[in-house]
């Protein structure tokens, strides 16, 4: 196992919580200082599609105007290597699988919680579930 000297691809996994919202702040940060590129990641959970097309349209418009705001976040940082990923499904293997692998991510980062985390006990369930199936480091965020 090597050490990694320098991230190229970051995913950052956010849903409007604090936790994520510091999640990218600490994302920009982080690719900013690698010279890397930073894909914004937002899951609709629809895992037993359950949800009406209008629900969901709704969701990806939320998505939407979210990833302006923190678009907006990371301009004012200095930095505008980033790019929007929506997608409906597993948030946990998204995040922590599919999208990392489809974009070659060498870090995910995650808020230690998310928005439902009544559900989930000391480390949420998303980044407890990267942090053991991840293919590359996961940097957990509080």
């Amino acid at each position: 196992m090597s050490v990694k000297e320098n991230y190229e691809n970051i995913i950052v996994g956010v849903d409007g919580s604090e936790a994520s919202e510091i999640a990218f702040a600490q994302a920009v940060a982080t690719a900013k200082q690698n010279n890397a590129k930073l894909y914004v990641a937002q899951v609709i959970n629809n895992v037993a599609n359950y949800l009406p097309s209008s629900a969901l349209e709704e969701l990806k418009n939320e998505c939407e105007d979210r990833y302006s705001t923190l678009e907006e976040q990371a301009d004012n940082m200095d930095f505008t290597n980033l790019a929007s990923i929506i997608k409906e499904g597993s948030p946990k293997k998204l995040l922590a699988v599919t999208l990392p692998e489809s974009v070659d991510a060498d870090l995910i980062v995650l808020g230690a919680t998310g928005r439902h985390f009544i559900s989930e006990s000391l480390l949420g369930s998303i980044a407890h579930y990267a942090t053991t199936h991840a293919k590359c480091n996961v940097l957990i965020v509080r």
